[in-house]
């Protein structure tokens, strides 16, 4: 199958350079290769003409398109962008900081092939951090192997509403293209709009069959962890966070897997927010401001409480606007990055 891998590039110049890198020691190198730079002002772009120039023969059959854009319009439009101009059976993401392991192309399209898959997540390691994420264990119930480090899931609606499953955070998701078609980025927001994104994609595929929907793992992707990038920055005023598209977008669903997915981008969301405010003034009016969303949140304890399963024993406690929930593994903790 063809594969066309899009990079959003914006002011990424200390890393673009090892991301290309690694798309040129691909075993199986993709048939296209679009970069669209979102207005950088650090040099990247000419870093990675520069590079592309220098490699043109070692990247033998890919077709590779720069596309240059005259404003910033954050990484969600600049996906649209390239998405648009995609040709490729299969699509990726990959951002700019981030890296395949050099056969992650050709074990994806493989598993493509040989399974009738209709949409890959793939598992990842964090560098240098070096934490794999998900915690298969976490998500059994879940999880039909197929064959070493494939899984099949089972009800991926509702598997990517559980707080292990980790769904569009970098460039962890690949797809047949006309499943995504329909599809765009939400663009006001730059915080939550991978999940916001893939699960409308899953949703797309949910309505028209009943897809095949696998999670390989095995770290054939590194997602680096970036000082400054959106996911730690720090604010100053409340309203300075936007509400994630995910709640805008199902607050009045009646949908249980719009409703758990809700709440759980809104738990995530609340922490991030309290975490990243500098004072306690402006968390105090933070939490006051979103007082409205409590209703959601308390259903949404109440599904989650209904939804787990019977004998898990883990049962760590969150505060969400207020309000104390259970059974949210210890490992949410350390997901306080994963806001992308």
């Amino acid at each position: 199958m063809t594969h066309s891998v899009i990079i959003p590039l914006f002011n990424k110049a200390e890393y673009i350079t090892e991301t290309l890198h690694s798309l040129m020691m691909q075993t199986k190198q993709p048939d296209e290769l679009i970069i669209v730079d979102d207005a950088s002002t650090d040099g990247s772009l000419l870093i990675a003409k520069d590079y592309l120039q220098q490699h043109a023969g070692s990247f033998g059959h890919c077709r590779i398109e720069v596309i240059e854009l005259a404003e910033n319009g954050g990484p969600g439009h600049a996906r649209n962008i390239g998405m648009a101009q995609a040709n490729g059976e299969l699509i990726s993401f990959l951002d700019a900081d981030d890296l395949y392991h050099p056969h992650l192309i050709s074990v994806a399209d493989n598993m493509f092939c040989t399974e009738h898959l209709d949409l890959l997540v793939l598992g990842m390691a964090f560098i240098p951090g070096g934490e794999s994420y998900p915690d298969t264990g976490a998500l059994d119930r879940y999880l039909q192997p197929i064959k070493e480090n494939l899984y099949l899931l089972k009800d991926p609606l509702k598997a990517v509403t559980s707080p292990h499953f980790i769904l569009g955070v970098g460039s962890n998701v690949i797809t047949k293209s006309k499943w995504i078609r329909p599809v765009q980025y939400h663009v006001q927001s730059s915080l939550n709009e991978g999940i916001d994104f893939w699960y409308r994609v899953l949703k797309n595929i949910h309505a028209q069959t009943t897809g095949k929907i696998g999670l390989l793992t095995g770290d054939l992707l590194s997602v680096r962890e970036v000082k400054g990038s959106l996911s730690r920055k720090t604010y100053t005023h409340f309203r300075e966070i936007a509400l994630p598209p995910v709640i805008s977008r199902y607050k009045k669903s009646k949908d249980i897997n719009d409703r758990l997915l809700m709440g759980m981008i809104g738990k995530r969301w609340y922490m991030h927010s309290i975490s990243s405010l500098q004072s306690a003034r402006q968390r105090a009016l933070f939490v006051l401001y979103h007082f409205s969303l409590l209703p959601q949140y308390v259903g949404y304890i109440i599904l989650r409480r209904l939804s787990q399963n019977s004998n898990s024993t883990t049962h760590d406690i969150l505060l969400v606007n207020g309000v104390r929930s259970v059974h949210v593994h210890d490992r949410e903790h350390r997901h306080k990055r994963i806001n992308n």
